[in-house]
């Protein structure tokens, strides 16, 4: 199914963010570690907007210099809550009534006017690390290496997500909106 396709989003440098984006959190995907790239995503607030963002120094090749890369997803902010419940619906038992139906491995649907997903995968984790996907459906997927076809899939690991706190981090997102802090 086609989704209609919002503007990109302007990158952000997380390092020195534009006035009006507050800093909500930080994570760091070990997974996906290696000696020279460190995977440490930055979440900003932004009006009604999540926006998760990540820089990574790539070294140079061949003898060319190196250079920053930046990854960027999008969200509206309300997306917080509704990926936090939506994992929770996975671990429900499959007789209850809002429990996603067996052998039904993603989710659909709008959140504040954006077509929003979760995504159960065998290998969104990295190589052979089962995980989730947080997909935004309207927008496309965007770095400052390429831009994509496909839409928006932010890939976190079962590890990632449920042991080193990245599942509380979007829950704690969710409650300091939900109180109105941004």
């Amino acid at each position: 199914m086609q989704y209609p396709k919002l503007s990109p989003w302007p990158f952000i440098d997380p390092e020195s963010p534009p006035n009006g984006y507050s800093k909500v959190g930080e994570s760091f995907d070990k997974d996906r570690a290696t000696e020279t790239i460190k995977p440490l995503w930055h979440f900003f607030a932004h009006g009604k907007h999540l926006i998760i963002v990540k820089k990574i120094w790539l070294k140079g090749r061949n003898g060319k210099p190196g250079k920053y890369a930046t990854t960027q997803f999008e969200y509206p902010m309300a997306g917080a809550r509704w990926f936090v419940d939506t994992i929770e619906r996975f671990f429900l038992h499959p007789d209850h009534p809002n429990a996603i139906p067996r052998g039904k491995f993603n989710v659909r649907e709008e959140v504040d006017g954006e077509t929003l997903g979760v995504t159960r995968g065998a290998a969104y984790g990295g190589r052979d690390i089962p995980g989730y996907t947080f997909d935004n459906l309207n927008r496309i997927e965007h770095s400052t290496i390429m831009e994509g076809p496909f839409c928006q899939m932010f890939e976190m690991g079962d590890p990632w997500l449920f042991e080193d706190g990245l599942f509380d981090l979007f829950k704690d997102i969710a409650e300091r909106h939900e109180r109105g802090e941004f």
